[in-house]
């Protein structure tokens, strides 16, 4: 992937003084239009407009900055804007996902020195921002998806969303925040992850959705990573690619997947059991489109085995006994502190490997 990414096509005209055309970041973004599409049907229009929003600001940042450079902006900031979009609540408001935005370019990636050279990955980073100094707006405002088929467009297009539409409310101190609802109490379904959670601290035994429900999409969620089936869609195109890292998928969702099953074999709670934690709460979403992210990921395959297990370990443990209902957001960041640190013990253990054999033919 990261050798991909050298080999650029070279457009002529405005296009090319404007962006630096990488044919990888395209594929990334094909791969995500099946969960784009999903946002918008189970959520509607808004959706678009959000992931649009984030683009735009995330495109205006990173030019500002190659300006000054004197080079193109990447079209990897567009996968960046679209992916921090998809991991926002439906409901998130229009400041949120601007600061977001211009955090997950200025502070994750540019201040490193811009495209191939962030530690972190950039929509992530900016997402943990916006949890960080917005918890309500990311935590408390989840809108159900659409009742029937296509009421997601068809209310939308109407000019109401009747089972939820967003309205602009003003709290005590503070600044206008989507609601769906004039109710707080109406607004705060919870994810299936979240549920788990309060079930557990309430002491009762843990409400798992159906299957059917986590695969298709017919639950709370941020906006792209509700439904299983579309992430598994826009993933197998980027596995059958190669465009994202095989090795990484794989040691992410394997030990992710036996771990949780182990533990619920051993009856350990709150554990569910394999399927109910990986098709829940945009987990599949982020071992395809998260982690697999060529520059902060590790570059040498015993690293990616490393990396994925940090991540898949991380995750059980932080959504199953921290107050946190999800956890991948701060598996991923702190496998990210790691990438470098495990590529460079590959490297040396592959030196000293190498080193052996000559010295014995030396003394031979």
């Amino acid at each position: 992937m990261a050798q991909q990414l050298k080999h650029t096509s070279k457009p002529k005209g405005l296009y090319s003084t404007l962006l630096r055309a990488q044919k990888p970041m395209r594929k990334v973004m094909i791969a995500t239009l099946p969960c784009i599409f999903g946002s918008i049907y189970f959520f509607g229009w808004r959706s678009l407009a959000v992931i649009i929003v984030s683009c735009a600001v995330a495109f205006t940042v990173e030019y500002l900055f190659c300006r000054r450079r004197g080079e193109p902006a990447s079209e990897a900031v567009f996968v960046t804007g679209i992916l921090f979009a998809l991991i926002m609540p439906p409901t998130v408001p229009w400041h949120v996902v601007v600061i977001g935005a211009v955090f997950a370019i200025m502070f994750s990636k540019e201040v490193f020195g811009g495209f191939g050279r962030n530690f972190f990955n950039p929509a992530m980073a900016g997402r943990c921002f916006v949890y960080i100094c917005f918890p309500v707006a990311l935590t408390a405002m989840w809108a159900t998806p659409a009742p029937s088929v296509f009421d997601g467009l068809q209310e939308w297009l109407a000019g109401g969303f009747h089972h939820g539409m967003p309205k602009l409310t003003h709290l005590a101190g503070a600044l206008g925040q989507w609601s769906v609802a004039s109710v707080p109490e109406a607004i705060t379904s919870a994810t299936p992850m979240g549920q788990i959670k309060l079930d557990m601290l309430a002491g009762k035994a843990a409400t798992v959705p159906p299957l059917s429900q986590l695969l298709f999409g017919n639950i709370g969620g941020v906006m792209g990573g509700t439904s299983a089936l579309l992430a598994l869609i826009g993933g197998l195109y980027l596995f059958v690619t190669r465009t994202a890292s095989r090795t990484i998928i794989l040691s992410v969702i394997i030990p992710y997947m036996a771990l949780n099953q182990v533990l619920a074999w051993m009856q350990i709670k709150p554990f569910v059991g394999a399927l109910p934690s990986t098709l829940g709460a945009g987990f599949l979403f982020g071992a395809l489109f998260m982690a697999t992210d060529p520059v902060s990921a590790p570059k040498t395959e015993p690293a990616r085995v490393a990396y994925g297990t940090i991540i898949a370990v991380c995750v059980v443990v932080i959504r199953n006994y921290s107050i946190f209902p999800a956890g991948f957001m701060f598996s991923l960041l702190i496998a990210n502190m790691f990438a470098a640190i495990l590529d460079h013990a590959v490297n040396e253990w592959k030196k000293r490997k190498g080193a052996k054999p000559a010295a014995q033919g030396a003394a031979a």
